[in-house]
Order: structure tokens, then C-alpha cells, then sequence
């Protein structure tokens, strides 16, 4: 038994031979119920994932999903307090245990493939650099009857493996999520997670080791990389000035207009400057942009 200093996850690293063979039954059970034929020959040969990544989430949060399906079956549980990591043993299974404290159903805990959907896409409406790695839309908010999951194109796996079982530990993390609804990351998510092997601040759980060891051979090892390569955005103010307009001004009445570089190109090639366009025909200064030394000697 897992003592209060080095708590084991059960529904990661059963304690015996028995406690295996059941979490194994049970997880063959799962697979052979949610685990869709599509997805045998995308990962065929072993190791190597031919699908897209959206495909790729939906693979292992299936496979994942047993886990958790696993652990609220239990009658065990860990529990973090102040710091500390503990083994609760209850009466009544995990789940019972989330109804009788939360309330609630027991189908609210428990993680269902059918209702979620994957997406990969940027965080924070891609204007600016966001520190989210990934997201859940609840659908009682899509409107939808669907989860939707997004992870950040910040996270890449494609390079190592350590990089597809963090994708793999960020994508458990919102899957919590929607087996805890409306508990934010206190409550029902906090007991999830902490009992999944997630740790840290739990608004940015990292996996133990224990979990991280899970995910690399029954996740990564068996789909292969998250195909994905990580995406670097380029943060505000050190982005190019791409096709922004022009101001030009009138030297003799004071009018302004705005105009792409194209046409100042056009005017200084055709008469060496852009006219006033309202009928003085005096030359209009642009001080936000200067001709490139060719087309002057041109013109």
C-alpha cells in the first residue's frame, strides 16, 4: 500500500497482481467499447501516427479516458492537503465518494468520448502571445451538445516524445475538466486530477513521474507523436509594418489621404511625386515613408 509519503496512483500502478489484471480487463473493456476501427490503422505501423492531430487528441483522450474510468471505480483516492500527498481509503467507490460530497450524478464524473470534440487553433483570438496551452468550451456554451477542447499550435510534439506526453498530460488536464464541471480547479477537478497524477498549481498542472511514465508507453509509444510542430508567434511590437496605409499631406491646402506603398511606387515612377488629388496639383509629402533610392534616380 502507497504510503503518505510516496502515494502510488491506482488507477495508474496497481498494487497487485490482481488489482492489474482487473484495471487490465477493465481498460480492454473500454477501448473495445469507444476506441473507433478508424483508429487501428492510422497508428499502424506501431509508433507512428498518419492522422491528423485533431485525430491524434481523439485517440489518446480515449485512451486516457479509461484511466479515469478506472480510477473512479476505486476505492481509493489520493488527496492533497497542504502540501501533502495522501492515500484515502473509503467504503464506497470514487465516484460514489465525488456524488456524496459534490452531489450530482455519477455519470457527471466520468469522462464520455461521444459528447467531445478536438481542435487545434490559437489561444486568445491569435492577436496576442497567450499563456493558455489549452482550452475547454463546455456545451452548455457551444450550444452544441458537444465539448470542444482546444489545444494551443504553441504545443508541439513532433520533434521528441517528451513533447507528445506533455501534449498528452495538457490535453488529461481539460479532459478533467469536463468530468468536473462548473468546479473550476477546486472541488470535483482538484480530487480528479490530483488522483490522475497530476501536480502543481492547478491552473498549470505538469504530470509526476508516474503519470509522464503512463503516458509514454501506453500513449505516445503506442499512437507515436503528436503530429503537430510547435507554432512561434512573433509578439506585438516586433512584427513588421507589412501593408499599413500612408499618410501623404498637401503642402498648399493641408489635405490628407492615406495610400498603400504600391501607388506612391506608381506615382514617383510615372512624375516623380503624388499631386494633390482636389485640384492643385502640388506635391504631397509622405514623412512615414521614403522612396527607395531607384526609383528617384528613375524619376
Amino acid at each position: 500500500m502507497a504510503t503518505a509519503h510516496n502515494p502510488t496512483n491506482p488507477a495508474l500502478y496497481p498494487q497487485t497482481a490482481d488489482e492489474a489484471e482487473e484495471q487490465g480487463i477493465q481498460q480492454l473493456a473500454w477501448m473495445a467499447k469507444h476506441y473507433p476501427e478508424r483508429f487501428t490503422s492510422l497508428n499502424n505501423p506501431r509508433g507512428v501516427f498518419k492522422g491528423t492531430r485533431e485525430e491524434w487528441l481523439e485517440a489518446a483522450a480515449i485512451i486516457m479516458g479509461g484511466w479515469i474510468d478506472f480510477a473512479l471505480n476505486q476505492r481509493s483516492r489520493i488527496s492533497l492537503h497542504k502540501g501533502r500527498l495522501t492515500t484515502k481509503l473509503e467504503e464506497i467507490t470514487f465516484v460514489k465518494w465525488l456524488v456524496n460530497t459534490y452531489g450530482g450524478k455519477p455519470s457527471d464524473y466520468r469522462y464520455n468520448p461521444k459528447t467531445t470534440r478536438f481542435a487545434c487553433s490559437l489561444m486568445g483570438g491569435g492577436m496576442t502571445k497567450s499563456g493558455e496551452l489549452a482550452h475547454i468550451h463546455f456545451m452548455h456554451a457551444t450550444g452544441n451538445k458537444y465539448d470542444e477542447i482546444r489545444m494551443s499550435v504553441e504545443l508541439g510534439g513532433r520533434g521528441k516524445k517528451d513533447e507528445s506526453c506533455r501534449v498528452a498530460d495538457v490535453l488529461l488536464h481539460e479532459m478533467i475538466h469536463s468530468c468536473a464541471r462548473f468546479h473550476g480547479h477546486k472541488g470535483a477537478f482538484k480530487q480528479l486530477a490530483t488522483t490522475m497524477g497530476l501536480k502543481g498549481k492547478m491552473t498549470a498542472t505538469i504530470a509526476t513521474d508516474d503519470l509522464r511514465l503512463r503516458i509514454w508507453d501506453d500513449v505516445v509509444s503506442v499512437l507515436g507523436r503528436y503530429p503537430h510542430k510547435e507554432v512561434k508567434l512573433t509578439p506585438r511590437g516586433q512584427r513588421g509594418k507589412g501593408s499599413r496605409l500612408i499618410k501623404c499631406s498637401c503642402v498648399e491646402c493641408g489635405f490628407n489621404m492615406r495610400t498603400t506603398r504600391k501607388w506612391l511606387l506608381e506615382a514617383y515612377t510615372i512624375q516623380g511625386h503624388i499631386s494633390c488629388p482636389i485640384g492643385h496639383g502640388t506635391p504631397m509629402i509622405h514623412p512615414e515613408w521614403d522612396a527607395p533610392a531607384e526609383v528617384l534616380e528613375e524619376a
